[in-house]
């Protein structure tokens, strides 16, 4: 579910068409050899999760989202410019950083499997991951264990790291398929017990699709997240890792 805003391009965002047509390119101001200089330097293309409130969404064409200002102002003290990417789809996404169509995803949760070809920076963020259910079945839950055996859905693709695919190998049932309004309206309708999201994603969509007077998150969390960004190894900010860690935490 796409947070919804403002239609139209922002300035220095490129389209989908874009992509596909338009060669990436900026200006950034340099310092060097204790004067000013002007150089041509590429743009860093920057993606991220198309609807992962705060962290990163897409309004139309527009990337926007807390991961989206921390690589701005991280990329800025760099000298670098941002060039924001809009991609409908998080597989799109992160496709186009594994072919080099991108440099930098925004939000990203740590995955052991992307680590080959990518690089986690430091997280600049935490959130947690919930159970959501009918808000009248809030009290049937008081621990995880009360979720085996239920029927849980999750969005398609989603990967919530080590803790959560340790429940998932115990038998905590994760059925991933169709849309996120698709499966909070399941869990709505009683055809699926809860929903797993993050956490302050999850509460977003309630508010967004009207369904917080239906259903709630349970109180605990099932596993602690980490948001981070997410760069190519092979990518021109590789060698720029330490310093891209230090300026998303104190940024």
């Amino acid at each position: 579910m796409t947070a919804t805003g403002a239609n139209g391009t922002a300035a220095g965002v490129i389209t989908r068409r874009g992509i596909l047509c338009g060669t990436l390119g900026s200006a950034a101001l340099w310092a060097a050899g204790g004067h000013r200089a002007r150089a041509q330097t590429p743009a860093i293309r920057i993606g991220g999760n198309p609807a992962w409130f705060p962290y990163s969404w897409e309004e139309g064409d527009r990337l926007r989202g807390m991961g989206v200002d921390k690589a701005r102002a991280a990329l800025g003290h760099l000298g670098l410019a941002a060039a924001p990417l809009a991609f409908g789809r998080w597989q799109r996404a992160l496709a186009a950083l594994e072919h080099g169509l991108v440099d930098l995803l925004v939000s990203a949760l740590w995955n052991a499997e992307r680590t080959d070809r990518m690089l986690y920076t430091a997280p600049y963020a935490n959130d947690d991951v919930r159970a959501f259910v009918r808000r009248a079945d809030v009290g049937r839950y008081r621990a995880v264990a009360d979720l085996f055996g239920r029927a849980g859905v999750a969005p398609l693709g989603s990967a919530y790291g080590a803790d959560m695919d340790a429940l998932e190998a115990r038998g905590l049932n994760l059925e991933r398929s169709g849309t996120t309004e698709g499966m909070l309206q399941r869990v709505r309708y009683g055809r699926a017990d809860f929903c797993v999201l993050v956490h302050r994603n999850g509460l977003h969509l309630l508010e967004t699709l009207r369904l917080a007077g239906e259903l709630a998150p349970l109180p605990f969390a099932l596993a602690p997240v980490q948001i981070r960004m997410l760069i190519r190894r092979d990518g021109p900010l590789a060698g720029r890792l330490e310093a891209l860690n230090t300026l998303i935490t104190d940024t």
